[in-house]
């Protein structure tokens, strides 16, 4: 358990299914054969998985250049920014080496995570 999360990683808004009241910002992943603009990620073959659950308003942008992540009474507060916010029962910070195209509905299972209460 943690009480907050930090990652350098660009995230974006992957999926949201408003009838399971779940959320999942996924960071993107970096390939050998792409030059990028920014340095390598520690584990660049590997995604990070911010899912929430028993979501009942969301409020962030589309996209994070980088993001922190701080649970304050029910809400998950993005960036100290008080605009950007999930609420919410639960929040997995979850990795793993799947692709971009797994698929989410199969039960997302991670190779580490941490829970932010």
């Amino acid at each position: 358990m943690s009480k907050s999360f930090t990652s350098k990683r660009k995230f974006r808004v992957w999926i949201y299914t408003p009838s399971h009241k779940t959320l999942i910002i996924r960071s993107e992943k970096q390939y050998h054969d792409v030059d990028y603009y920014v340095a390598k990620y520690d584990d660049p073959e590997i995604t990070i998985d911010l899912e929430f659950t028993g979501v009942n308003f969301i409020s962030v942008p589309e996209y994070f250049n980088e993001i922190t992540i701080k649970k304050i009474g029910d809400k998950f507060i993005f960036n100290d920014n008080e605009n950007w916010f999930v609420e919410a029962f639960s929040c997995v910070v979850g990795k793993s080496n799947w692709n971009y195209n797994q698929d989410v509905f199969s039960g997302l299972k991670y190779n580490d995570s941490i829970v932010i209460k």
